[in-house]
């Protein structure tokens, strides 16, 4: 911005059009016009404007804040379960994640194996097949189930 700007010459960008100028003449326009000349690009030669450099900060800032909020944001609720659950905790466990998915969140079903339980996985699809076939209606993909140390987890996305 102003004297920050160590081209010698400037491709100023105006209302009027776009001309090749000497720096120190494109300052000498700004402060005649009681405005600041602001680096918009640095190419070669580097773009500048004439234009009031507090405004243009808050027009920057006020972009990237809308850019923030239009991000949609993640949420990934974990359901864990046991392969020696009881048939009312697993539709206890059923009813939550239909909460969550109807919500918009995604949902990790987690089955976790203690001790020689690890030996048993079939067991631990086939409870998470039971849980996908349980939530279909609301899921549109689902990852496969996947076996990390003594957890086997998917995860279903509404």
């Amino acid at each position: 911005m102003n004297e920050a700007i160590q081209s010698k010459v400037v491709r100023l960008v105006s209302d009027s059009g776009q001309q090749v100028l000497p720096t120190a003449q494109a300052l000498n326009m700004a402060i005649e016009m009681g405005l600041d000349l602001v680096q918009i690009n640095e190419s070669d030669p580097p773009v500048c404007k004439i234009l009031d450099s507090g405004k243009y900060k808050f027009e920057l800032q006020k972009k990237e804040k809308q850019n923030k909020q239009n991000q949609k944001i993640i949420v990934t609720k974990e359901i864990r379960l046991s392969i020696t659950i009881d048939e009312n905790d697993f539709q206890t466990k059923v009813k939550s994640a239909i909460t969550f998915l109807t919500k918009g969140y995604h949902v990790k079903v987690s089955v976790r194996f203690r001790g020689r339980e690890i030996t048993h996985s079939k067991i631990g699809e086939e409870l998470l097949a039971h849980f996908c076939q349980e939530v279909s209606h609301l899921v549109n993909s689902k990852t496969e189930a996947i076996l990390q140390g003594r957890v086997l987890s998917i995860l279903l996305k509404p």
